[in-house]
């Protein structure tokens, strides 16, 4: 009986450990726990300005996409260079990886998120690994290194415990 007990004991702290609050990400002035983000699913709505809605239709083309690390086109294209594209449409400049997209942008606290905002996560456990595009009442868009461009809720546990920030630059 009492070697079962310490047999369990490690079982038991696991499983603690795993439902925490822990923080996903810290570094680089960033302290963020996903479980700040997790009511998001239902903030913001559909484009509303002439820069929104154009922004959408240059989402909408990307649908489809297939994923390609460092791909830059239609015929493959990663994550952080289907933002910069999305946002070049729109006549705004940033930078080429998820992490100096993230440096460069301004930060946004989780009641404040708005249609075109970046959200930047981390999917490999060393920083901020994936960025993905806000597009209203809890969805995002994304390149997907399994399903190429693709809309996805953020009602998904696995995305809201891998939020690190989200950053704005319109």
């Amino acid at each position: 009986m009492k070697y079962r007990f310490y047999l369990l004991l490690p079982i038991a702290v696991i499983l603690l450990l795993s439902c925490s609050s822990t923080p996903v990400y810290r570094g680089d002035g960033i302290h963020c726990t996903g479980g700040e983000w997790s009511e998001i699913s239902s903030s913001g709505g559909n484009p509303q300005t002439t820069t929104e809605n154009k922004m959408m239709d240059a989402i909408e083309s990307w649908m489809g996409t297939p994923y390609l690390y460092g791909g830059e086109s239609l015929s493959g294209v990663d994550c952080s260079a289907f933002t910069q594209a999305v946002y070049q449409a729109v006549n705004i400049d940033i930078p080429r990886t998820a992490s100096q997209q993230c440096a460069a942008s301004r930060v946004v606290n989780p009641p404040d998120l708005q249609f075109g905002d970046l959200i930047f996560f981390n999917t490999s456990g060393s920083g901020i690994s994936h960025v993905g595009i806000y597009i209203g009442n809890g969805y995002f868009a994304h390149a997907s290194s399994s399903r190429g461009v693709v809309k996805e809720s953020l009602a998904k546990q696995y995305y809201t415990d891998r939020i690190v920030s989200v950053g704005r630059f319109m």
